[in-house]
This record gives C-alpha cells, structure tokens and sequence, in this order.
C-alpha cells in the first residue's frame, strides 16, 4: 500500500529519535550512502561556483533530518545565517541536540519544526540558497505538492536559488514511498509556481534508486536494482575500516567513470541516475 505524507512523517519521527538517541557522536548520525557524498558533494560545490550561488549568505536547509546538509554548508561554506527546517519535532530536537551555535561560530543558526506544505508557512525571510533534498517525491499528494512548490517560491530571494534532488524520468513512478513525476509534469507544476529550471547535474546512478530509469523492473532498471542490491551485500559483509574504506573509494570511482562516460554521450537530464535541479525565480 503506497503511503501518504503522514505515514512518512510518523516514520521518520520514530527514526530521526533512534538515530539521536543511539548515537555515541555526530559522525554517526549519517543517513546516506558515503559513496554518494563522495560524488555528489563535489558536483554540488562545482555548481555553487558555477552558477554564482550565494551559499555564504541566507541558507534554508527543508527535511533536514539527522543533519547531513547542514554539516555540508557548515563544513564548506559558513553561511551568515543557516535554518534548518523539518516537519518531525524527532528532527528538530536533534539538531538542536548535536548542531550547537558553538559547532558554528559566525553563523546565525536556528532550527524549527516547519512543514513545507502548510499553506501559512512564514519563516520570516527569504533565502539565498535553499536546500530540499529527498523531500519532494516524498510528496506524493498533489495538492500538497502544489503547496510546497508555492512556499518555496515565496521564500527564495529574487536572486537566489533553490536545489533539490529528482530522478524526472519520462514517465511518473509511484512507489511504496515516493511519487516519483515525470520531467514534463515536475516542470509544468514549477511553472505555475512561478520558478524555472536553471540547470540539471547527474550525481548518483548505483549508490541511490534508479528511479531514472523508465519502464518496470524486468527491463533495464531491474538490471540496475539488481547491480545495488549485490553492492548493498558486499559492503554490508566487509566489517574492517580499512576494507570499507577502499570499497567506498573503489565504487566512488565507478560511478565517477560512468558519469563521465554518459556526460559525454547524453544530456544529463537522460541519465539513469538522480539530479540535482536547480530552480530560480521566473
């Protein structure tokens, strides 16, 4: 049975409570795969640079969870002011617990509970760069989708941006836990939100779901699922540091080449990966 926003919301409460609860320091507190921090951080500050982001001013971290982004903008970029917004009480009570203003001297920093899709969000200000990412598949109601599309709108400074993680494949996708929509629709809803898109940048093809990837899982994404599932096996059965560390440098590189293999071959809006999308006022 697919779930709805609110079932996601009671998972992630109990979670995000676990993780802060069982964790001996912040370094444990990670919720991603290290070979994909290990190729999307780099594509993700190349872009900044590239596209002339102001990621050392207003920051809007939404779903920020255990807190993965917000050690990002700290740990490279020290923003004025960095918000973390999540709409589990779980999240915003460990960000408070772990991310201190002493972790962060120079930088403004707040964390609230706050839900994307409430049609009276104000967080009292407008944002340099916001940050969305693995929330708005999450979204799988229209109408709340709607909603959150318009609150980023109005929260995004007239020259800033917003980032957010999608797969846009050709087709829309429903899953147990995501909806995930089609280029064409994802763009006609950022449209009537009053946004564009500025740019797309592939990062993650096995170390994510290859919801990139059109068609049912017996084609070419069952292939690709099949190929996660055996890497998710070997790295689950290496328990020694040193062994782990070269396997996540190994498959960092593999999906590095293969990036670059596609990079010279398609646009990057067609490949069998998940984006970073960066959205600006229209």
């Amino acid at each position: 049975m697919p779930m709805t926003q609110d079932c996601i919301r009671k998972h992630y409460e109990e979670a995000w409570k676990t993780k802060s609860d069982t964790a001996p320091d912040a370094s444990q507190l990670a919720y991603s795969s290290p070979v994909e921090d290990a190729v999307l951080y780099p594509i993700y500050k190349q872009a900044i640079a590239d596209l002339k982001i102001n990621a050392g001013g207003d920051v809007l971290d939404v779903g920020a969870g255990s807190g993965r982004w917000i050690r990002f903008f700290l740990d490279n970029y020290r923003p004025r002011r960095l918000f973390g917004a999540d709409y589990t009480l779980a999240s915003v009570e460990l960000l408070k617990k772990w991310f201190t203003p002493r972790c962060a001297p120079g930088t403004e920093i707040e964390f609230r509970q706050a839900d994307i899709t409430d049609p009276g969000l104000d967080l009292g200000r407008r944002f340099d760069l916001i940050n969305i990412a693995n929330v708005l598949f999450h979204i799988p109601e229209q109408e709340l989708f709607t909603r959150a599309l318009s609150n980023l709108a109005r929260h995004v400074a007239r020259d800033g941006m917003i980032v957010t993680t999608e797969y846009l494949p050709r087709t829309s996708m429903r899953t147990e836990w995501m909806l995930v929509r089609d280029r064409y629709s994802f763009e006609q809803s950022i449209k009537l939100a009053g946004l564009r898109i500025v740019d797309v940048r592939a990062f993650s093809i096995f170390s994510n779901d290859p919801m990139g990837l059109d068609g049912p899982n017996t084609g070419p994404r069952g292939n690709f699922l099949q190929v996660r599932g055996m890497i998710n096996t070997l790295s689950s059965a290496i328990q020694d540091p040193q062994g782990s560390q070269f396997l996540t440098s190994f498959l960092s590189e593999v999906e590095k080449a293969v990036l670059n293999f596609c990079k010279e071959r398609m646009a990057q809006i067609d490949m069998p990966s998940q984006k970073l999308v960066f959205l600006a006022p229209a």
